[in-house]
């Protein structure tokens, strides 16, 4: 339907519409009520204003100081050192977690043994890890340490695909047992 044909429906169905008046008095009663109720409402207006104001002002301030949360010191002495090396070093981190999360959901005790061995490989880097960590924040030779750091990371993620892989060859080799026991 277009707009012209609901005009021309409208215009047929108006008196149909229209079959009651309202009471006598009715504008009256109406803008008698409508004044009565605009002079109420004057007296409670004073009070949105001034709060809608500060509830702004709170907000401008808040995203004011978000916008300078990089620049405010974190409490992570590695940022202090690099800010680069400090989000480098929460990749990594959350790449050897997601690795570490897949390791522990083998639950075989052909994978325990792979996983146990390579956790103990794992608490190596991390104390290696360690100690190139304080050697940077004591002052050390930065651009030797943070490759040293950087290659460490590499060394765990290294090691947790290599875990990985074997484990998927493992599982492989069974399933192949398995198809081969079950065709003899």
């Amino acid at each position: 339907m277009n707009d012209k044909d609901l005009t021309a429906l409208f215009r047929e169905m108006k008196p149909e519409f229209d079959r009651e008046e309202p009471r006598a008095g009715h504008q009256e009663r109406f803008l008698s009520r409508l004044e009565s109720r605009g002079s109420e409402g004057t007296k409670g207006v004073s009070w949105w204003k001034p709060l809608a104001i500060a509830a702004s002002v709170m907000l401008l301030l808040g995203i004011f100081l978000g916008s300078f949360t990089d620049i405010l010191p974190s409490g992570d002495p590695m940022a202090e050192v690099s800010p680069e090396v400090s989000n480098t070093e929460r990749y990594f981190a959350a790449v050897i977690q997601q690795q570490l999360t897949l390791l522990e959901k083998e639950d075989t005790p052909e994978a325990r043994k792979l996983v146990s061995d390579a956790m103990a490989q794992l608490d190596l880097l991390e104390t290696d890890y360690q100690q190139l960590r304080s050697d940077l924040l004591e002052g050390g030779d930065q651009k030797i340490l943070l490759s040293a750091i950087v290659q460490n990371f590499q060394m765990r993620i290294d090691l947790l695909e290599d875990v990985m892989e074997k484990l998927e060859t493992v599982k492989k080799l069974k399933v192949q047992e398995n198809e081969n026991s079950t065709t003899l």
